[in-house]
């Protein structure tokens, strides 16, 4: 009997070992080809999952069920660009999986609803595999998720096992969020691509309000064309990367931080041989300074934020206080306790005058270029690293990206962070591809 081997299979054999490996963009071509069906991604996803979930601990629910059914009906319609699987942050709602939280005393909340995101992500045709384990209520106090590159250190957080899922390619997408530096952090330290759209682009109903004037849901993939597709879907409108741009007409502004002494070694040297790199080939980079506006950034920031976390989790405070995590209670929450309504209100004004001034700042430039974190993710499980790197750009509300660059002499990821103006995300993107493309 002759054994048939069909193109697919050898595609296998020799370019890759399953389709698991595969970012969206690449599985759905590979679909639209029928190289691929919707089920056989499926399973691979699930099938990588129970192999590699008992050691990296991404994961606070799975469905192994619901998915493949959703494959199949995939199969059957055989509309473009349908069934891309993804995982979502333990702090976003979906239908009939439990949204705990990273706490304990919501180990049965099981939402008849899914979050806004979602709904519109499974109307597209995504599929939902399960949720990611987050930091508790979305704070500091960590869980149980490794980092992939090497299992003693932090994965960041909060949105941990979404960054840790993305890196063990366990899912090509997932979901996270974003108050500080949730979304940027621990993409940087898993290795993949971490991005936070302009504020207000992506709905945040059905999704733990940490502070709601600052919180953003973000994305985490290993292609810029993967994140692409999942925004076009989640803002309903089609956009395209610009495939002609010319890396010699952004003009980029390089930003050390205040923080700059704090950086590690590896990352100042990998930063500075990059922004050298761009000169060299005469890409316009200036440095320019804004430090105290940073400083100022990261005071507001702390006041806001701690007022309004304080406010939305008064269920938790009022009802499971002495069940929350001493690092919550004197964390954000605490930053909270002393603030009036009348100094929420001064601030917020304030806020305003200082938007202004970073962005008359940055006004003639395309595009930032600034560390993600401080250094390669950190050693041992029970500190998710420092946001202060990414405050800034969240508090102002600008997209912001961070690709995976460089490598430590630890061989661990170290990110950059890419920044532009509001609404520019597209462009962002288009920069962040070229970057890629001439530099990774």
């Amino acid at each position: 009997m002759l054994l048939f081997i069909n193109f697919f299979s050898i595609y296998l054999i020799f370019f890759m070992t399953e389709p698991f490996e595969l970012t969206a963009t690449k599985a759905l071509e590979l679909i639209d080809k029928n190289k691929l069906s919707y089920l056989e991604w499926i399973e691979s996803c699930l099938g990588r999952i129970k192999t590699r979930e008992p050691f990296i601990k991404a994961f606070s629910y799975i469905d192994y069920t619901r998915p493949i059914e959703l494959a199949k009906k995939c199969d059957q319609i055989k509309k473009k660009n349908f069934g891309i699987p993804f995982a979502a942050k333990d702090i976003i709602d979906i239908e009939g999986m439990p949204t705990q939280m990273g706490t304990p005393f919501y180990s049965e909340n099981i939402p008849k609803r899914d979050a806004g995101s979602v709904a519109i992500a499974k109307h597209y045709g995504c599929i939902p595999i399960g949720k990611t384990v987050t930091t508790e209520l979305g704070h500091r106090h960590p869980g149980p998720t490794v980092n992939p590159h090497n299992y003693e250190h932090t994965p960041g957080g909060s949105s941990s096992g979404s960054a840790a899922a993305v890196a063990e390619n366990m899912v090509p997408i997932a979901f996270g969020t974003q108050t500080t530096g949730s979304v940027i952090r621990p993409a940087a330290y898993c290795g993949v691509i971490g991005y936070k759209p302009t504020y207000g682009d992506f709905d945040k109903s059905g999704i733990l309000p940490n502070s709601p004037s600052i919180d953003t849901l973000g994305l985490m993939a290993r292609s810029i064309e993967d994140i692409l597709s999942m925004r076009n879907i989640l803002i309903e409108e089609e956009c395209l990367l610009n495939e002609n741009l010319n890396i010699n007409d952004i003009k980029f502004a390089f930003v050390k931080t205040p923080y700059w002494d704090k950086i590690d070694d590896d990352s100042k040297v990998n930063l500075e041989n990059f922004i050298s790199n761009l000169i060299e080939l005469k890409v316009n980079v200036e440095e320019i300074d804004l430090n105290n506006l940073i400083l100022e950034s990261s005071e507001i920031h702390k006041k806001i934020s701690g007022f309004e976390f304080k406010r939305s989790i008064s269920a938790e405070r009022f009802h499971h206080y002495n069940e929350l995590s001493d690092i919550l209670r004197n964390g954000r929450l605490s930053d909270g306790e002393n603030m009036s309504l009348s100094d929420y209100h001064y601030l917020f004004d304030h806020l305003e005058k200082h938007k202004h001034m970073i962005n008359n700042k940055i006004s003639s430039y395309d595009c930032i270029i600034s560390p993600s974190a401080l250094g390669e993710a950190l050693s041992g499980l029970e500190y998710t690293g420092s946001p202060v790197l990414n405050t800034t750009w969240t508090l102002l509300g600008l997209p912001s990206i961070t690709l995976p660059m460089f490598k430590s002499k630890n061989n661990l990821p170290i990110g950059c962070q890419f920044i532009s103006k509001k609404a520019d995300d597209n462009k962002l993107l288009s920069i962040s591809k070229k970057i890629l493309l001439e530099f990774s």
